[in-house]
């Protein structure tokens, strides 16, 4: 593919006026540049959506780690707690 020169505008055909052709063809032209410019806002704002749920994802990812590191470290404060009550009873029932 040749370089781009500067300052030369879109590359590709250029657009044919609208005063050339048939009524129908020139309704014809403006409905496909309308219908394809509708398609690349679509592309760009699903390409959107889809940054936001990978971000969004991330986040929720970071919270359930952060949710397991709590979980675990109640499951230890509970066993110390338990080991702590089983000890105390231990030594009352010796008495």
């Amino acid at each position: 593919m040749p370089p781009k020169k500067a300052g030369t505008g879109k590359v590709g055909r250029p657009r044919l006026a609208d005063s050339v052709g048939s009524k129908e063809e020139v309704a014809h032209r403006k409905y496909m540049r309308d219908y394809n410019a509708k398609l690349q806002k679509d592309i760009q704002d699903l390409s959107k959506m889809e940054m936001d749920c990978d971000s969004e994802l991330k986040e929720i990812k970071k919270q359930k780690k952060e949710l397991e590191k709590e979980y675990k470290k109640s499951l230890k404060m509970l066993e110390q707690a338990n080991q702590q009550a089983e000890d105390i009873l231990k030594e009352k029932t010796k008495k």
